[in-house]
């Protein structure tokens, strides 16, 4: 070999040997995806907001104002990240998540029938929540009132005192609520039916009329169960006018509300209200205040509570 060749051979065996040992010159690292850590399904799962609405506890339930909370009347209806279901106790299904509860005094012996209240001494309970015709209603003058109750084994008592601007009663049985009256509410089998938003026969709506202190007589009808409808039998009532409207007392014999047989520390859904009317002459019935926020006729969800106390 000629030197020439041989100054040729050195020179590329010498670039050889150097590109071995340039930047990038090696063989690339395999390359190998992470394994993720959550399967596709998890990947794409759409994200629940803590804010979820919860689902309603009973179907058609109230709608109630935006400033009520929701868990305030069904207890344990959050969301499954903020809350456990609660277990049932004797006390929850002893009383209705609306309204506070009305304690009803026993009465060792039973007060005089007159119109006047000066037999009761147990603090008063407001009648006062707008629950139909808000836009007749112009305030408490207009119609509100308080009341106490009461029992023995024959019979619950009511004392009512009754704010009225203006007296309008015209009409008697059956259409007494196109005036003004008090109007009762009873769920005589509060365990049984705690949850169920619809009327069964153990609900009733009775009506007790002062009458109009002169040619109509006071007098009670009683619209549910419809197949009792009609004057309850031995229902006695005395209303007394009054310069702000009307004071009004009444018996009502357990026989008349299904047969109760009554014990301490028993209760019942309850709700009174007031039918109002103020238009002279005519059969309306305006607006109604009633003891419970909320308060719907065919929803006893809706209704209070009254427990027979000592």
């Amino acid at each position: 070999m000629s030197p020439q060749a041989r100054r040729w051979l050195a020179i590329i065996l010498i670039l050889t040997l150097a590109a071995c040992t340039l930047p990038g010159s090696a063989s690339p690292t395999p390359f190998s995806f992470p394994t993720p850590d959550l399967t596709l399904t998890a990947l794409v799962a759409p994200t629940v907001s803590r804010t979820t609405s919860p689902t309603p506890l009973l179907a058609g339930s109230p709608t109630f104002a935006a400033t009520a909370s929701p868990t305030a009347f069904f207890p344990g209806t959050g969301t499954p990240a903020e809350s456990t279901p609660l277990t049932p106790t004797l006390a929850s299904q002893d009383a209705r998540p609306s309204g506070s509860t009305v304690t009803a005094e026993r009465f060792s012996t039973a007060p005089t029938l007159d119109g006047l209240l000066s037999e009761w001494q147990s603090t008063p309970t407001t009648i006062e929540q707008v629950v139909f015709g808000a836009a007749n209603w112009t305030g408490i003058a207009d119609s509100y009132g308080h009341f106490h109750a009461g029992w023995d084994d024959q019979a619950l008592y009511l004392g009512v005192v009754v704010i009225d601007d203006a007296f309008v009663q015209v009409s008697s049985g059956r259409n007494m609520f196109r005036g003004d009256i008090i109007e009762l509410q009873l769920d005589t089998d509060l365990r049984g039916d705690l949850a169920s938003p619809v009327l069964t026969g153990d609900d009733y709506q009775m009506g007790l009329s002062p009458g109009n202190f002169g040619t109509i007589g006071s007098g009670a009808y009683r619209w549910y169960p419809a197949s009792l409808a009609g004057i309850p039998a031995g229902v006695t009532l005395k209303a007394v006018r009054t310069d702000e409207g009307y004071d009004l007392e009444a018996r009502i014999p357990w026989s008349a509300l299904g047969g109760v047989t009554p014990a301490e520390g028993s209760s019942f859904g309850f709700a009174l209200s007031l039918s109002d009317n103020d238009r002279a002459g005519q059969a309306l019935q305006q607006s109604m205040v009633s003891t419970v926020r909320g308060r719907m006729l065919t929803n006893p969800t809706t209704w209070g509570t009254l427990t027979l106390g000592p």
